[in-house]
């Protein structure tokens, strides 16, 4: 049975161990310090922390794990918005933040994957009871918008109100134009708005399903070029732009020369989709992966999800 290391001094470890208890060992630790003791004493899988700990704080810990035992993955918690710490998470590296109270299937959902790097490709592994499934595949940038167009029609067609259709056409187009042009090496050609034809045997895949009450859409490419530091990167840009962007609303500065379109698709996405993952094998696919709940009263997942696989 894996083991997983479970650091928290509030009431709400409670919860978080009755998640994991029937599949896993848990140990348990109230501060940074009796975690890296444990961690020097024990053999672990996974560590989830608290952002905020007595003494020390997750960051600590986080540090101490990228120095001393960087094959263990580890999940932050926190009751924060992680855009208030945005900086401290782009430093350190982290790839995976939940906002507390965790949604229980996502949570167990990233743990498991991130423990065994199994099944963590694939819209069926993140979609449960899956009605419907289309796919397209395109090796042009002509193809792009079409193919949006075609998505957003057939969402609807199953059923779906798409809220913010304008918007999800954005981050779509973004998503897809990056996996095409960037990761393919037309960076410069994607500057210059020109159109590409991507060399024979290259691609990109969109795949598309729903159940009764989701729909979810995966973005692949085959150069495995995308990586954390690229993706925190992007966030943090657009953290700060919206940053930017308020204090001008405020003050009157011209910030016209400040303002650029770096992770502006990226952040569309966090604050639309209910969930979405980063499914990184470098050198090999890079999958993006956003799931949208029917239900307009679902809250969306103010969350971060890197998943890496380093085989």
């Amino acid at each position: 049975m894996n083991t997983i290391l479970l650091v928290d001094h509030t009431d709400y470890k409670h919860e978080i161990h009755k998640y994991l208890s029937q599949n896993y060992t848990v140990l348990m630790a109230d501060s940074a310090y009796d975690a890296i003791t444990t961690l020097n004493m024990q053999d672990v899988d996974l560590v989830i922390s608290q952002v905020e700990l007595p003494g020390d704080n997750a960051f600590d810990l986080y540090n101490y794990l990228q120095k001393h035992y960087t094959y263990i993955p580890a999940i932050m918690i926190t009751e924060k918005n992680m855009d208030t710490f945005f900086d401290k998470i782009f430093i350190q590296g982290i790839g995976n933040v939940l906002k507390i109270p965790v949604n229980q299937n996502e949570f167990t959902n990233l743990v498991t994957k991130l423990i065994t790097r199994k099944n963590i490709f694939g819209l069926e592994n993140y979609v449960a009871n899956i009605i419907n499934t289309n796919a397209i595949r395109i090796n042009a940038s002509l193809q792009i918008q079409p193919a949006v167009e075609k998505i957003l029609a057939t969402i609807e067609s199953w059923g779906f109100t798409i809220k913010n259709k304008s918007v999800l056409n954005l981050i779509l187009n973004e998503m897809i134009i990056n996996a095409v042009y960037h990761s393919h090496g037309y960076t410069r050609e994607k500057e210059m708005r020109i159109p590409i034809q991507l060399k024979e045997g290259q691609f990109v895949d969109i795949t598309f399903c729903h159940n009764a009450r989701t729909y979810a859409i995966a973005i692949t490419d085959y150069q495995g070029t995308l990586t954390k530091e690229k993706i925190l990167h992007s966030i943090h840009k657009a953290i700060e732009q919206e940053q930017l962007i308020l204090k001008a609303a405020e003050t009157g500065e011209d910030i016209s020369d400040k303002i650029s379109e770096t992770g502006r698709g990226i952040d569309l996405m966090r604050k639309l989709a209910s969930e979405f993952y980063f499914i990184i094998q470098q050198k090999k696919r890079t999958e993006i992966i956003l799931l949208f709940e029917s239900d307009p009263n679902e809250k969306k997942s103010s969350s971060l999800k890197i998943i890496e696989d380093y085989q």
